[in-house]
């Protein structure tokens, strides 16, 4: 099972897989330029930049869930009753502990002096969903909120997967917050949870295209070691 790469502009924009890596075409030498033009004047981010979400053309989950009145409860380890998840901290990288966003389920951050100028980062949430959930319709639904992102150039459609031997989809690409290129890497999974309660667990990979290198070992480390307890 492979995440949807995300390439710099050294290397390929995106691949269709979670680790990162893969088969993305090569950016021109304008799209090189003007990345990293852009990852030279990076502005101060917090340490693990915030999930950015946008209202686009693209149907997504939340909505989906809006007008089925299904509510989603942030699950946090630990939580009684909640699947166990268990991620491993890739080479490199470390726990983001306090900087963890209060809604997270974990986070981690890159830790190398790359991350001087702006700190790749990959958060996932997980939440406990109570209604009437398709949990189909969760995938076909996994790419609008990325394809929303302003101007997001996604490499391919995405692709459906698996983590942890439960339903995913992935996606990934490019997007430009505040006039700086951003890459992305988003993952959805549908965990069947005790008594048939559905969970959704979002991963998300955050970085300048110039960094994605440094993210391949570390997408693929969790590609490879995650396991998921109901």
């Amino acid at each position: 099972m492979k995440w949807t790469a995300l390439t710099g502009a050294a290397v390929a924009i995106l691949a269709t897989s979670i680790t990162l890596a893969g088969c993305g075409s090569s950016p021109s030498g304008n799209d090189a330029a003007s990345n990293t033009s852009a990852s030279a004047s990076v502005t101060p981010q917090p340490k693990v930049a915030p999930r950015v979400t946008a209202d686009g053309p693209n149907p997504t989950i939340a909505g989906y869930f809006k007008d089925n009145h299904i509510t989603a409860t942030p699950v946090h380890r630990g939580d009684p009753g909640a699947p166990t998840i268990n991620f491993p901290i890739p080479d490199g990288w470390a726990d983001a502990g306090p900087d963890t966003p209060p809604t997270a389920y974990w986070a981690i951050v890159d830790n190398g002096p790359e991350a001087a100028k702006y700190t790749p980062s990959i958060i996932a949430t997980v939440s406990k969903l109570d209604g009437d959930v398709d949990p189909q319709k969760l995938i076909e639904l996994a790419a609008g909120a990325t394809k929303n992102l302003p101007g997001f150039k996604p490499h391919g459609d995405g692709t459906e997967d698996n983590l942890g031997g439960f339903p995913a989809f992935q996606i990934g690409g490019t997007w430009t917050q505040n006039g700086q290129v951003k890459a992305v890497a988003d993952k959805v999974v549908v965990i069947n949870g005790k008594d048939d309660v559905i969970y959704l667990l979002e991963l998300n990979a955050d970085a300048l295209p110039d960094q994605v290198e440094k993210a391949l070992p570390a997408t693929s480390t969790i590609d490879e070691k995650t396991t998921i307890t109901p």
